[in-house]
């Protein structure tokens, strides 16, 4: 990784343990859009390392590396940030027609607009086939009518790519995402859901009714919609397994700080064996799975497969050390308004959105029904 880009990390690194770590708890607890810290991400231009396709991945690199630092200390923000840059401004960058890189672009990278993505409903089951969203072809342009159960930063977005079945005046049918306004009359964005954790994150169904859109607004000017939308999960899923990788090393560290603090009466939690074998096994698997994500990202980062394995191996990661954590750490982990139990509450979330750990099983099991 280039000099330009470590000194970009040590830039976030410093952000996130001075600034982050004192604000995260706030905004748990209020479900605010942290838009100040927002901005201080787009002052360093973290997403312009998503346009990059000259470094042979490293600019990729540093961008999902962000993206554990930031998650060490405040996994929603990180949740803000991986939903504009893979949701949003790499699907654009990837795929986008020449105009549609001129109309929303640079308007996304700079943060002008922010982006959501809505495909997930509430009786699909991440299946495609089973989606009830519809774009019907007209003479002048496309008809949408749906509704999405979750939309990451609904609430604050300006553009949302749409999964939906297209139906072409010719009668011919298939998947495509089209690039719609919030703007647009029909588009109604639903109060914000109420989550378990990484509540920071603005999460809220979105109702299309009877939505009218150029006949451009498809992206790339393709109904190529299944490939898409498995390309661009590929870095979704990428980004949230680093994710979940930053609240285990963040939880790690907080827990081992806790244990290691002199007590006015008995030992210190650390000086009791068991407390070592937890936190050593916690440490033990950490350093496996970032070894993991490392090999994943430099080797295998458009492999679905790969990066189905490194998600699901990450969330489950996050979900058992940060109840380690929580087992040394006794009553005070258990209690509200501390970092650790919050840990707890975001590690389970990656296990979830980006497509469940279910999900990532049946995929990585998906080769072997056709090869044995």
């Amino acid at each position: 990784m280039t000099a330009d880009y470590q000194a970009l990390l040590q830039q976030v690194r410093d952000y996130a343990k001075s600034e982050l770590a004192d604000v995260a708890q706030y905004f748990d607890s209020t479900e605010e859009f942290p838009q100040t810290q927002l901005d201080k991400f787009l002052e360093l231009d973290i997403f312009r390392l998503l346009l990059n396709e000259e470094d042979q991945g490293d600019s990729l690199h540093a961008f999902m590396e962000i993206i554990r630092l930031v998650s060490k200390e405040f996994a929603a923000m990180a949740s803000i940030l991986l939903t504009q840059g893979t949701y949003a401004i790499w699907p654009l960058h990837r795929y986008g027609t020449k105009r549609q890189k001129d109309a929303y672009l640079e308007k996304l990278v700079s943060g002008e607009i922010l982006g959501g993505f809505a495909k997930h409903e509430a009786q699909d089951e991440g299946d495609l086939n089973l989606m009830q969203t519809t774009a019907i072809e007209t003479s002048s342009g496309w008809i949408i009518n749906g509704e999405k159960e979750t939309v990451s930063n609904a609430t604050q977005a300006s553009l949302i790519f749409v999964v939906a079945k297209a139906r072409k005046l010719n009668g011919d049918e298939s998947i495509g995402l089209f690039l719609v306004e919030t703007n647009q009359p029909g588009v109604e964005i639903g109060a914000p859901t109420e989550k378990m954790g990484i509540r920071a994150l603005p999460v809220a169904p979105v109702v299309f009714k009877d939505v009218k859109v150029d006949k451009d607004a498809v992206l790339g000017g393709l109904l190529a919609g299944k490939e898409q939308v498995e390309n661009i999960f590929t870095k979704i899923k990428l980004a949230i397994a680093m994710q979940a990788l930053g609240i285990s090393q963040g939880a790690l560290e907080k827990g081992l700080h806790y244990a290691s603090l002199n007590r006015n009466f008995g030992k210190r939690l650390i000086d009791i064996e068991n407390t070592q074998l937890i936190l050593a096994e916690a440490k033990a698997k950490t350093f496996s799975n970032c070894t993991m994500l490392e090999h994943v990202i430099l080797k295998h980062a458009d492999d679905p497969i790969q990066v189905a394995m490194a998600k699901l191996a990450a969330s489950e990661t996050a979900s058992e050390v940060t109840e380690a954590i929580i087992s040394v750490t006794g009553g005070y982990g258990y209690m509200r308004n501390n970092d650790i139990e919050r840990f707890v509450r975001d590690a389970k979330v990656t296990s979830i959105y980006g497509g469940s750990s279910t999900s990532q099983k049946k995929l990585i099991a998906k080769p072997w029904l056709n090869n044995y």
